[in-house]
């Protein structure tokens, strides 16, 4: 017969590996905090700025000197010029915080729950190892990493627009991860399209993955990019950047009216394309409302807010 002592180490043992699987469980999950106490505060006027525009209000590191562990190993970066890191600050605030805070059914409530405890800025691209470039990563709900932040000027317009559809597609993987969209049902509308893992690619016409020729690949297969048709949860999230920094004009001529198939110079596959868009109106209506209902945001408020922002 065990001894009480015995028994009592082994009840002990048991509860301890309950919470160590149940942290593991949750990790995920976890909403995103940064603990900032005991840290030596700077007196640089540039981390001044960024600690009363983002860590005070938003809790959030807005992290630009280069550090080793907030980059993938198998990756490679530059840092971001010290010049750019304050404009594009201000830009993060003007074209994503304020949008947000006027479409929230919460005000600034929402971001202030939800807003990444890390923005990482960095100079470059990351570049991959097979050739391809990485534009932005969310990790966890934590963390935001945005790139080429050295390409910046204020007149680029294609750099914000580009920038911004990266930090709006992030952004909608947290809200997934904290609101939990019904990926299943978004699924099943383009199910078997979605291409096999490594081949979105693939879709690319000339290099750009931006071309008439490889936005009408995607189009085909019911997405609106080539790359939101490497997973459900990147479609999703692609759909969303797409509808936020897209003038409404544009994105319903370019994935949604129809192509008369009878008119002069329509393409081959028009049949295709004109599927494919009925199969985009569906996701727009799903992501539409999922935004409004379960979220508490007008994601047609944040586009109009974002659009009016950069012009």
């Amino acid at each position: 017969m065990k001894t009480p002592k015995i028994l009592i180490k082994q009840i002990l043992f048991i509860i301890l590996g309950l919470v160590v699987l149940s942290g593991c469980d949750r990790e995920e999950t976890l909403q995103p905090t940064t603990i900032f106490e005991g840290e030596a505060e700077s007196t640089d006027p540039l981390d001044i700025f960024l600690k009363k525009e983002f860590r005070d209000p938003y809790g959030c590191d807005v992290i630009y000197k280069f550090v080793d562990r907030y980059i993938d190993p198998t990756k490679s970066a530059v840092p971001p010029r010290r010049e750019v890191v304050q404009p594009i600050a201000e830009l993060i605030k003007q074209a994503w915080i304020e949008p947000y805070n006027k479409a929230s059914d919460q005000g600034e409530s929402f971001l202030k729950t939800y807003f990444p405890a890390e923005i990482v800025l960095i100079g470059s691209p990351l570049f991959n190892g097979d050739g391809t470039i990485t534009l932005g990563v969310a990790d966890a709900g934590v963390r935001v990493t945005l790139t080429q932040a050295n390409n910046f000027a204020p007149d680029n317009t294609a750099w914000i627009i580009q920038t911004f559809r990266t930090l709006h597609h992030e952004f909608a993987h947290i809200v997934d991860q904290n609101f939990n969209f019904d990926v299943e049902s978004f699924f099943k509308i383009s199910s078997d399209d979605y291409t096999s893992q490594g081949t979105w690619t693939t879709l690319i016409a000339g290099g750009d993955e931006n071309s008439a020729a490889s936005i009408n690949n995607a189009i085909v297969r019911g997405m609106v990019t080539p790359y939101g048709t490497s997973a459900v949860g990147e479609d999703f999230a692609e759909i969303i950047a797409r509808i936020v920094t897209t003038d409404p004009a544009v994105f319903e001529a370019t994935y949604i009216t129809p192509i008369d198939c009878s008119a002069m110079g329509a393409p081959a596959n028009c049949a295709e394309i004109n599927t494919g868009k009925a199969r985009i109106k569906q996701k727009y209506d799903a992501v539409v409302k999922y935004m409004k209902e379960d979220v508490g945001i007008d994601l047609l408020t944040v586009r109009d807010e974002f659009l009016n922002s950069i012009n």
